[in-house]
């Protein structure tokens, strides 16, 4: 075996290997594997996993990671900002679930529900949007 194979492989196996740890995006993989490998052995790796089908169509790994950020509580900004990063289509909006997330997080982190500024900013400031934390306010405030 020549050299060039052994590094077409080697950029190969650890593109499994990333791969096996957990799903990437494309882009993902491309970005960790240009960090050793040329140009010409990143395509050839790249290749190699999709015709493999080991890579997760990015529609599909997209519903996946918003799956998996939404438990998290993280806002819908967050969600698709953290996909434009990988690579990956962004999901729409599902404002029920974000109005839960965002009344769990107030529920969780905040001391006093009356301070209505204190509650907006800390909801403000994990990106959600300005609509959901109305409501989630108007909420506690019936609740109240």
């Amino acid at each position: 075996m020549t050299k060039t194979n052994d590094l077409k492989k080697s950029a190969s196996l650890k593109a499994m290997d990333y791969l096996a740890r957990r799903d990437h995006s494309e882009k993902e993989l491309r970005e960790k594997l240009s960090r050793t490998y040329e140009a010409e052995e990143v395509e050839h790796a790249i290749e190699y996993v999709h015709s493999n089908g080991w890579m997760m169509p990015p529609h599909e790994l997209s519903l996946k990671v918003t799956e998996s950020l939404n438990r998290k509580k993280k806002s819908y900004f967050f969600i698709i900002n953290y996909l434009r990063q990988k690579g990956l289509p962004t999901v729409e909006m599902n404002a029920d679930i974000e109005f839960e997330k965002a009344l769990s997080i107030l529920e969780l982190k905040a001391k006093d529900l009356s301070d209505y500024k204190h509650l907006h900013s800390l909801l403000k400031n994990r990106g959600f949007d300005t609509d959901i934390i109305r409501k989630v306010i108007n909420e506690i405030r019936r609740d109240s």
